[in-house]
């Protein structure tokens, strides 16, 4: 009968320590944060600005955040996750962005109501690549008048920033970056933008 017993807790010991290394990696959460501005407008005669639309590439339009493969190629990070979506999040880092570099009052964030007369932000992110310890993102935007619609300045740009590595914290860092970067394109754009 001890001998059945013994057998039974061995067997038990076993079979915890096998569900406890079975044990899934935690996930682990990123998020976007505003960057400092390359320069502070001072002086903005331009109607406020709203980013309205922010569209990212399909391939990283997804709660998990991809990372480089050994062999160069995206994969997905199971275990590593933006805090939201990342069109929501980028969206509002920009706007948070816009505000740093612009005076107060210039945006309207995305959850208040639209300001008449304020001009509309649209941006495509088309491309977003990691590559030699560089981030770099292809991306288009118009800035449109509510009043007339008519009016709009179209722009494009090729940004890059460098990575210090190619894990998910340099990644949500570079996308951090580049989106200050664009913030600051913007910002000079809108500062020049006339309505007839």
């Amino acid at each position: 009968m001890n001998d059945v017993r013994t057998a039974w807790w061995v067997a038990a010991c076993a079979v915890a320590l096998v569900l406890t290394g079975c044990r899934s990696a935690a996930t682990r959460i990123f998020t976007l944060e505003p960057t400092a501005p390359a320069s502070h407008i001072d002086v903005y005669r331009a109607p406020p600005l709203r980013v309205a639309r922010l569209n990212v590439p399909a391939s990283w339009d997804r709660i998990e955040i991809l990372k480089q493969s050994a062999a160069g190629a995206l994969q997905i990070g199971d275990f590593d996750h933006w805090a939201a979506p990342l069109p929501q999040m980028a969206r509002q880092t920009l706007s948070d962005d816009l505000d740093r570099r612009l005076p107060s009052g210039s945006v309207v964030y995305p959850g208040l109501p639209r300001t008449s007369g304020a001009l509309d932000v649209s941006v495509d992110i088309l491309e977003f690549n990691i590559l030699a310890s560089q981030a770099s993102m292809r991306v288009s935007w118009d800035i449109v008048s509510s009043e007339d619609s008519h009016s709009a300045k179209r722009s494009t740009a090729e940004l890059r920033s460098p990575m210090s590595s190619e894990e998910p914290a340099a990644i949500a860092r570079a996308w951090s970056e580049l989106i200050g970067q664009l913030a600051d394109r913007i910002a000079a754009d809108a500062i020049s933008f006339s309505i007839p």
